[in-house]
């Protein structure tokens, strides 16, 4: 099979690599559409091995396929089933040797073919509506994360919700919130490209490149009064689709009282938190990573919902032959959001 590979910094290549063998319990999908993860762009600028993905390998994790071949203790899942997958439960660790990390980011997305271990339905495997293009239904995972942050935020319908973060992900919990009912949002970002993405799908652009974000969100929605009498903006959730270091310290010194915070970017750098307008403002601080089946499930639908504008971050869509290519545009953040690689079958 033809198989995308991962050589290090700059260096993928498609190749030809063994098509997987499957067990009985296991199913064999063909990939259709597959898409870069900010992840795999990580790793293709910086180097992967934070991140799971070391040189030689197969990599991605975004993607949407026919089941090609199932086990015979499989249930459930049927040869032509179209799929998506848990790509976190794609084998267990147990037998591969690997982190859940690793498992997923060395998925293989960008190869003709990915087998997954011990398929079980709405568990690591999850089965895509007629109604739903592959070309939509590649979103499912990046949807997922955002969606996971969004239900740990218990945001809901009335809510104010800030979003850090106009890339995949923030653009993707615009979507997420919309589907929980939120329509009073404003995302932050530093980009013009991106942030033209987030007028799209119906939120409220804000650059705060030179200017103040506290300032535009107060003007925007109004400024309350805290416990120690301070003024705080009037926003209910802030998820930090970014990963900048001073962004924690911007939401406490502007935080409403009883708001929550959702951390939803990597960012291995420290940040500074004050315990006392922790203690006084009584937020709720909450880390998201990854996702669950229900997220998964809940991403599905929401993607099928007539009214999810979500496909427009999809800037840019080459055959896996263009593999190279697509990483090169997808690296530039002033032209590309989401790059998609279509298979061919």
């Amino acid at each position: 099979m033809k198989a995308g590979i991962y050589h290090g910094i700059k260096q993928v290549a498609v190749e030809q690599r063994d098509k997987p063998a499957i067990g009985p319990k296991d199913v064999l999908i063909q990939v259709t559409y597959a898409g870069i993860c900010g992840t795999d762009i990580g790793a293709y600028l910086h180097g992967g091995d934070a991140v799971g993905i070391y040189p030689g390998n197969e990599f991605g994790h975004e993607f949407v396929g026919i089941a090609a071949e199932v086990g015979a203790e499989v249930q459930g899942i049927t040869k032509g089933m179209r799929l998506t997958i848990n790509p976190t439960d794609r084998r267990s660790v147990e037998t591969s040797g690997m982190n859940t990390t690793e498992i997923a980011d060395m998925s293989g997305a960008f190869s003709q073919y990915v087998y997954v271990e011990n398929a079980r339905l709405n568990k690591n495997v999850f089965r895509l509506p007629d109604t739903l293009p592959d070309e939509i239904a590649m979103l499912t995972e990046p949807l997922s994360v955002s969606m996971h942050a969004v239900n740990l935020s218990q945001a809901t319908k009335g809510d104010k919700v800030l979003v850090y973060g106009a890339g995949a992900i923030g653009l993707s919990a615009v979507a997420a919130l919309q589907y929980k009912g939120v329509t009073d949002i404003i995302v932050s970002d530093i980009n013009d490209f991106k942030l033209s993405f987030a007028k799209k799908l119906g939120a409220i652009p804000f650059n705060s490149n030179g200017k103040s974000l506290p300032e535009f969100v107060k003007q925007t929605w109004g400024t309350l009064k805290g416990n120690a009498s301070e003024d705080t903006w009037n926003a209910d959730v802030v998820l930090d689709c970014a990963g900048a270091p001073p962004i924690l310290q911007e939401y406490m010194d502007n935080a409403k009282i009883n708001s929550t915070f959702v951390e939803v970017a990597i960012n291995m750098r420290p940040s500074e938190l004050s315990l006392f307008w922790l203690l006084a403002k009584e937020t709720v601080i909450k880390g998201s990573r990854g996702y669950t089946p229900e997220d998964i499930l809940q991403s599905i639908d929401a993607l099928n919902q007539p009214d999810c504008k979500l496909k427009e971050i999809v800037t840019h869509t080459f055959p896996l032959e263009e593999l190279p290519k697509a990483f090169e545009v997808g690296s530039n953040p002033n032209e590309a959001v989401k790059v998609a690689i279509k298979h061919s079958l």
